[in-house]
């Protein structure tokens, strides 16, 4: 699940802010409970960052008691504030409950609000659910093509460009000729 460790551009009120910042410093030295109610607190008062991040504690029972719908609710707050963080979240959350057109609504969301590393989930979904990695393609290329994915994402699509990789499935390397995809 990604994380915020920054702050949002989209709060501006200081409270708020002084709030995430002591969070972030319980969260640090392990103080996980202090750090969700200070999160809370923040996230109540309109901080986007807070609000992706008390989602991800709700998500996996950090500090708290997990709870799915809570996770979903401030995920989706989240996002209504613009957090592309968010809807990947959200699309994790459903991939995992097999709900997989939610799933790729969802990743698709991230993607438009500028959640390059998103492009790796929907290729994932069309290589693994529809068999259909002419649909894929464009979705790798992406994420190799990206200077704002991690690397080990970038390593993650290039393994899956590559001949061999998916047995059943033929690769970009069988459908287009040989690509040269740089890291």
């Amino acid at each position: 699940m990604a994380r915020s460790q920054s702050r949002s551009n989209h709060s501006q009120k200081p409270k708020a802010e002084r709030l995430f910042i002591r969070a972030a410093k319980q969260e640090e030295i392990g103080e996980l409970r202090s750090a969700f109610r200070l999160y809370l607190a923040a996230a109540r008062a309109g901080d986007t960052s807070s609000q992706l991040n008390v989602g991800n504690f709700y998500d996996a029972g950090t500090g708290v008691r997990r709870n799915r719908v809570a996770a979903f609710y401030w995920y989706k707050r989240a996002y209504r504030h613009g957090s592309s963080s968010a809807a990947n979240n959200i699309g994790i959350m459903w991939r995992n409950e097999k709900k997989l057109k939610r799933a790729l609504e969802w990743f698709r969301r991230a993607v438009r609000l500028g959640d390059e590393e998103a492009n790796l989930e929907i290729a994932k979904h069309y290589l693994r659910h529809e068999r259909n990695p002419g649909k894929a393609i464009p979705h790798l290329e992406k994420v190799c093509q990206s200077d704002c994915v991690t690397e080990a994402r970038v390593k993650e699509a290039i393994k899956l460009l590559k001949p061999g990789n998916n047995r059943n499935t033929p690769t970009m390397f069988q459908l287009t000729g040989a690509v040269t995809v740089g890291v």
